[in-house]
């Protein structure tokens, strides 16, 4: 006998529910079709909103303080390196040997040795960790992609300055 008790409270207080949630649907359905007439003046009708590219333009932030670069490049690159709690400044430098112009994802990839050992890292240059490029020489170059220096060590990896 309790059981059917708590049953009968248990489904009393769900079709409470179900007839508060359908009152909320119908007094919506109400206010939409109001709207539409032009009958309500402070009903909002939300729609699911859509960025366009220039939309998204004004959250981002492309930096214009960059020097211009291009492969064959020997640039130092100061770079925020953050350790656990304490940050320091990096400092990569060697030869771009890749750029990317792909917008607010544009990055380089620099190359160097260091003790007969190679060293390529990518760097976006978008990025805030990234403070600061110098170019220190420019270098005569024939392509965009200078990955045909990985094959090649000592003096023949060398680049021929721009003058």
């Amino acid at each position: 006998m309790p059981e059917e008790k708590l049953d009968k409270k248990e489904a009393d207080a769900q079709n409470k529910e179900n007839d508060v949630t359908s009152q909320v649907e119908n007094e919506s359905k109400e206010l939409a079709a109001e709207a539409k007439k032009g009958q309500v003046q402070d009903a909002v009708i939300e729609r699911p909103k859509s960025f366009s590219i220039g939309d998204l333009n004004q959250y981002v932030e492309i930096r214009t303080d960059l020097p211009e670069i291009r492969p064959g490049d020997l640039v130092r690159v100061s770079y925020r390196v953050i350790e656990g709690g304490k940050e320091r400044i990096q400092i990569f430098e060697g030869y771009i040997i890749a750029l990317k112009n792909s917008g607010i994802s544009k990055t380089i990839t620099v190359r160097k040795t260091s003790f007969g050992i190679s060293v390529e890292r990518i760097f976006p240059l978008n990025s805030k960790l990234v403070q600061k490029i110098e170019v220190k020489k420019h270098s005569k170059v024939r392509r965009a992609k200078l990955y045909f220096l990985r094959n090649l060590s000592g003096k023949k990896a060398r680049l021929k300055e721009l003058r």
